[in-house]
């Protein structure tokens, strides 16, 4: 049949569903609350109840054709419900995935104030740990008591090297979330996890000594690293090998250097002897560039390698990026510097004598040589942004007999002195 004109202007009719036909009710504490029937329950009697709070009924079935039962499970509907008010618990619990998009973007609101980019990074990081450990679509109400005592077994078997350190730092990040949990009323205070406790580690910091951090900068300068069929590559692993003489020269974290912008940066000539002068770099951190959230000035040596990154970078304005990529200005993503630093280490074999060796590694390394140097503990602790207790926690075992002894060696020989941070 043809379609009339008429029939192409008049509007589309909206089908409404027609309301659900209540076969039956019986009111509970004086209408407070209500059983009914329909016949799509199959008769089967339904609780509902207006929570004024959350501004949304509550309906749950009583799972019963029979009034009397349906009663009697519709009075311990209403008076859980009530006692859940009185105790401040959401009475329609939240899924772990809906509490972590708040959670996560309350944390990220304090970026700039409390925390770091990095700190935020981190915490995103171990709530997804928690989400893989309890369950995205669980309701936070439904987790046992019990369960927390699996979380470092369940941490340790999907990454065995994780040590007691990080499991604290994160058991620290899921109270917090639950704390923001109960803030916001979807929980009780007695639903905070219990974990068991951790012995301390003495984890020595891997510091790479001379032999060591000669083969990482000797690999650096090589045509195995330095040339490649791709000139991505190639302009990545130039940027790259910058990045570690800059950690290993002024004992900046590995965030921090991502982070560095060319506003940061001041180059000075500084005389180094009666002879000789050298480019003395300063580096001027704002508080949200650095982990602990604490402005803060770095002195450090080798001011050349910002030189030559300059000559080498497209991007030099003061807020662009000191180690970016040369086609966009953006940040050389994390995954980049950790990909060709697995190949140096496999390459290089420097791991067949040593637990680690980690981009990490050479802040430490800066921390070692300085102290094999005499530089003043709080000045030290000052520039690499720590306490003097962790420098002496992480660094004062060295015996100094033979750290003076070993750098006197080491600078009988100007050649080598001068190698081991070129």
């Amino acid at each position: 049949m043809a379609t009339t004109e008429t029939q192409l202007l008049e509007p589309k009719r909206i089908r409404k569903n027609k309301p659900k036909i209540r076969t039956a009710e019986h009111p509970l504490y004086d209408g407070e609350a209500i059983l009914f029937r329909t016949p799509p329950s199959g008769n089967v009697w339904q609780f509902q109840m207006w929570i004024k709070e959350e501004q949304e009924y509550l309906r749950r079935s009583t799972r019963s054709k029979d009034l009397n039962e349906a009663i009697r499970v519709g009075r311990d509907l209403y008076l859980d419900t009530h006692s859940k008010l009185r105790s401040s618990e959401a009475v329609f619990p939240k899924s772990m995935r809906e509490i972590a998009d708040k959670f996560l973007e309350q944390k990220q609101a304090e970026v700039g104030i409390n925390k770091s980019q990095g700190r935020w990074v981190t915490i995103r990081s171990q709530v997804k740990h928690l989400l893989e450990f309890i369950g995205e679509k669980t309701k936070i109400t439904d987790i046992p008591q019990n369960k927390w005592e699996l979380y470092y077994q369940f941490r340790r078997t999907s990454h065995p090297s994780v040590i007691n350190a990080t499991l604290k730092n994160e058991t620290n990040t899921i109270r917090s979330f639950f704390r923001f949990a109960i803030s916001r009323n979807f929980i009780s205070y007695t639903k905070l996890p219990e974990f068991q406790s951790l012995p301390k580690e003495s984890r020595k910091r891997q510091a790479f000594d001379v032999d060591e951090w000669k083969t990482i900068y000797t690999f650096m300068r090589s045509n195995q690293w330095m040339k490649n069929e791709s000139g991505k590559v190639e302009e990545q692993r130039f940027f790259i090998r910058q990045f570690a003489l800059i950690l290993v020269n002024t004992g900046v974290r590995f965030g921090e250097a991502r982070r560095l912008q060319w506003r940061n940066i001041k180059i000075t000539q500084e005389k180094s002897s009666e002879e000789n002068t050298e480019r003395v770099v300063k580096i001027s951190l704002d508080a949200e560039q650095t982990k602990n959230n604490k402005a803060r000035i770095v002195i450090g040596r080798r001011g050349d390698v910002f030189d030559r990154l300059k000559k080498y970078s497209n991007y030099t304005k003061p807020n662009d990026f000191v180690f970016v990529d040369n086609d966009t200005g953006e940040q050389i993503v994390r995954d980049s510097y950790y990909k060709h630093w697995n190949y140096l280490v496999n390459a290089t074999n420097i791991n067949e004598n040593r637990q680690e060796s980690t981009f990490y590694c050479l802040r430490h390394t800066y921390a070692t040589w300085r102290l094999y140097a005499h530089t003043d503990v709080f000045l030290l602790a000052r520039n690499m942004g720590t306490s003097v207790k962790y420098i002496e926690d992480h660094y004062g075992q060295t015996k100094q007999e033979l750290m003076v002894g070993h750098l006197t060696k080491l600078f009988d020989k100007d050649e080598a002195g001068q190698f081991l941070f070129d």
